[in-house]
């Protein structure tokens, strides 16, 4: 969870899925508690307009039994009963009709209750409304109605168990409806694909995807301008000092417009500033070269206008003319090597080869010092760059070995191939080890420094100018690989190792 597009993604993520999680809890809320009131005011309407209509059934069964009869009257409140599903009751003079369906005393104790009170009484028991509601004559006398209506169909009425007793459903069974449930019925076969395709689920995947999609994309757009910018300075820490971040990320005025035009100022600063040195070194090393052409022949000069070849300052001033020269140019090769990059158009180097024309020509020069320099492993590996740098650098090292390691040793060099377990990669290993005196541990990160020197090494007969390992160091990054020193685990030499990428 380093990177920082990981952090962005995850952090955008959190915020939608719980501003949605927050935005739905409120949503739903307030919708629930609008459903609720919404689902009371109904009703409570449509208790208020069946009471309505019982009153007025009432008033016209009341006309009905004083004016056509009790035949007529009974037949009404059947038929009421029958379509509307509501079972009337006439409370006259204390007096409940229609007698023959008096169920028990419940009625009377409604009507009772009535008497006193002009309102309308609404009861809701869940499968009964029952209305009461006082009544007055033309004449001014008082009489109660009583409906009982029907609110779901009686447990009864497809051969269930009877209705209980006391308020329950008053109406017979009514025959079962013919035909199909009530309700939508989808073809078969299509239910499912319907359900999931309308349901919550497949909302709630394509909200997450969305979601997904827009936290992908503001993860994007904020580390893609970093990647960029860390593009171009791992190119200019590898040595393309042209690489430049251009206006590609933002529009100049923003904040990452405004550190990409930062970002290419210092780089187009230090690579004035690098090529400046570059050329002052250069111009340095060549005026150098001159006035040292001419000491050298006046010493010549000298020596025949004396008539000698033993005057110990003539030798001296040799040996530090000759001194001087190596330096100069070491400078020089330090300074070209700068501008050398590795590409798809250079050469294959047989290491195996190089290694071996190394140790014989530094056995060569070393025959008579009874110092040699021993190959233990030679391995047939070949990469791709520069010849001549690669073999200064690996020069450089089996002659600093060759020159440090003691009387009667060897300097022993190996060149195998080593896979890194981490990456899979291939690489060129040559280690070359001396036995001379070693480098003291707080001083081995500086050796790779120009004109670095251990102090040891110091005195002006030693002939060390400290370039050496530099210009080492140096091709070898240029070939993409590292230079690595480290003393012997029993204290005897030194040990330089080089590495080397292979081609895949």
């Amino acid at each position: 969870m380093r990177s920082i597009f990981s952090r962005l993604f995850l952090s955008f993520s959190l915020i939608i899925l719980i501003s949605g999680l927050i935005s739905a809890l409120v949503f739903y809320s307030f919708s629930r508690r609008s459903v609720e009131s919404f689902r009371h005011d109904f009703l409570r309407q449509i208790q208020t307009n069946i009471a309505r209509s019982v009153v007025l059934m009432g008033q016209a069964a009341y006309v009905m039994q004083q004016h056509r009869g009790k035949a007529d009257f009974e037949e009404y409140i059947r038929e009421i009963h029958s379509s509307m599903r509501t079972q009337l009751y006439l409370c006259v003079n204390d007096t409940i009709m229609p007698e023959d369906k008096h169920p028990d005393q419940i009625i009377s104790k409604l009507a009772a209750s009535a008497k006193s009170n002009d309102q309308s009484t609404i009861q809701d028991n869940g499968n009964e409304l029952i209305i009461v509601q006082r009544l007055f004559t033309p004449e001014g006398q008082p009489y109660v109605v009583v409906g009982l209506h029907q609110l779901k169909p009686p447990p009864g009425w497809d051969g269930g168990p009877p209705p209980p007793e006391g308020l329950g459903p008053r109406l017979p069974p009514y025959p079962r409806p013919e035909g199909p449930e009530p309700g939508f019925h989808p073809p078969p076969g299509k239910g499912d694909f319907f359900s999931f395709w309308n349901g919550p689920e497949f909302h709630t995947f394509i909200l997450l995807v969305i979601a997904g999609v827009v936290c992908f994309k503001l993860a994007k757009s904020f580390s893609a301008p970093l990647a960029q910018l860390r593009m171009t300075s791992r190119q200019i820490a590898g040595g393309d000092l042209s690489a430049r971040v251009g206006n590609d990320l933002a529009k100049p005025g923003s904040e990452i417009g405004d550190l990409a035009r930062d970002f290419d100022h210092m780089a187009e600063r230090m690579e004035w500033l690098v090529n400046a040195q570059k050329r002052l070194l250069l111009d340095i090393s060549h005026e150098l070269r001159s006035p040292l052409t001419r000491l050298n022949l006046a010493l010549e000069l000298a020596k025949i206008h004396f008539q000698t070849d033993n005057d110990e300052n003539l030798k001296r001033i040799a040996r530090e003319s000759e001194r001087l020269n190596n330096l100069i140019g070491q400078l020089l090769t330090l300074a070209r090597n700068e501008g050398y990059t590795i590409d798809a158009q250079a050469s294959s180097v047989p290491l195996a080869d190089l290694v071996l024309e190394i140790a014989n020509d530094v056995n060569f020069e070393n025959r008579n010092r009874a110092k040699e320099v021993k190959i233990i492993t030679l391995e047939p590996l070949t990469i791709a760059g520069s010849r001549e740098l690669l073999r200064q650098a690996i020069e450089n090292i089996v002659r600093n070995g060759a020159y440090y390691t003691q009387s009667d040793s060897q300097v022993e060099v190996i060149l195998f191939a080593r896979e890194d377990g981490e990456t899979g990669k291939h690489t060129a290993v040559i280690r070359v080890r001396d036995h001379g005196p070693g480098v003291p541990e707080e001083k081995l990160p500086h050796v790779l420094e120009p004109f670095f020197r251990v102090a040891e090494a110091r005195d002006r007969n030693s002939g060390g100018t400290g370039l050496g390992l530099a210009i080492a160091h140096q091709a070898v990054q240029q070939h993409g690989g590292s230079l690595q020193l480290f003393n012997s685990p029993d204290r005897d030499g030194l040990i330089v190792e080089i590495n080397l990428p292979l081609p895949e």
